[in-house]
């Protein structure tokens, strides 16, 4: 399965690390949203990605993975179908919700086809996160599903 995904992580504490690709990076505690794409088969596929990210054990490859090897944890994995890159489309509905700030430039979209800041955001949003963020997917003609276990 092919699509596109946001995850929604509480990171506990204040986090610093540095990245090759963007030097160093200051996340501060709260609620972010990233969003990502699996346009691959196997261990790139939509549902294997996903899980991969919800794992504690892992190779650390991509910029998420940073974030999540701290003291962090996915509360939720919105998701859909999407044989089209529209992850970008996503960030940029997202980007567009109240009390929505951007993350550090260039985290996660690296790769980025539209040249987005960042594929990362810290959230204010006190209710309903997950139905906001649902709504930008169906804005975009997609129908999105909710994990929070990593299994779709």
């Amino acid at each position: 399965m092919r699509g596109v995904y946001t995850l929604i992580i509480d990171l506990e504490k204040d986090l610093l690390f540095r990245l090759k690709s963007l030097g160093d990076l200051s996340i501060e505690k709260g609620t972010w949203i990233y969003i990502g794409s699996a346009m691959g088969n196997g261990s790139t596929s939509l549902e294997n990605r996903i899980k991969r990210h919800f794992r504690s054990e892992k190779t650390i490859h991509w910029h998420i993975d940073h974030l999540l090897k701290s003291n962090s944890r996915i509360r939720a994995a919105i998701w859909a179908e999407s044989s089209t890159h529209i992850e970008c489309d996503i960030a940029k509905g997202i980007e567009q919700m109240m009390n929505i700030f951007m993350g550090p430039k260039g985290f996660g979209a690296s790769d980025c086809r539209k040249k987005c800041w960042t594929h990362l955001y810290h959230s204010k949003v006190e209710n309903s996160l997950e139905k906001k963020i649902q709504s930008v997917f169906t804005k975009l003609l997609l129908k999105p599903n909710i994990s929070q276990d990593g299994h779709l």
